[in-house]
């Protein structure tokens, strides 16, 4: 009966290490795994941040040509110089204000001509103003007032996916 109980006590004593080492080989191996999930998604986000580097750097270069393009050599006489540097900056808005002009002076062509048939003022208005009106407006604001904040927000919701 001793012997019995030591070859089963010698038996289980060898096992008793291999299953061990077994449990220890699952949990290394778990450990293992989410140690390549947390490289995979480190990983991810350096290649966002790197992205974002060098999307700003390419707006960075693309500001510093505009203004680079911009630029006006001097011809040494201040007046002629303060000249063309008035002119050179004031081409989009008096492009703009003589845009905005034609179209005003038009639009009150056709309110007149509607108000001389007979309209109310606010029937000519409505007569006039429509959705091609509306998207010619929308289309100025937002070239003067939008253009960054819609590129700002449509990487915010473009991140966001």
């Amino acid at each position: 009966m001793l012997t019995l109980i030591g070859t089963l006590l010698g038996l289980l004593g060898s096992l008793l290490p291999e299953i061990l080492k077994f449990f220890n080989n699952k949990e290394d191996h778990k450990h293992e795994v989410a140690m390549a999930r947390l490289q995979m998604e480190m990983s991810k986000l350096q290649g966002d941040i790197k992205l974002a580097e060098l999307n700003a750097t390419a707006d960075i270069e693309e500001v510093k040509a505009l203004y680079a393009s911009a630029k006006i050599e001097s011809t040494g006489w201040r007046f002629i110089d303060g000249i063309i540097g008035l002119y050179n900056s004031s081409v989009r808005p008096t492009i703009t204000y003589a845009f905005m002009g034609t179209y005003v002076l038009v639009k009150y062509a056709i309110y007149m001509s509607y108000y001389q048939a007979g309209y109310t003022w606010m029937q000519a208005v409505a007569a006039i103003w429509n959705t091609e009106d509306f998207a010619v407006f929308s289309t100025i604001m937002a070239f003067w007032f939008g253009g960054r904040m819609m590129k700002y927000s449509l990487e915010r919701m473009t991140k966001g996916k």
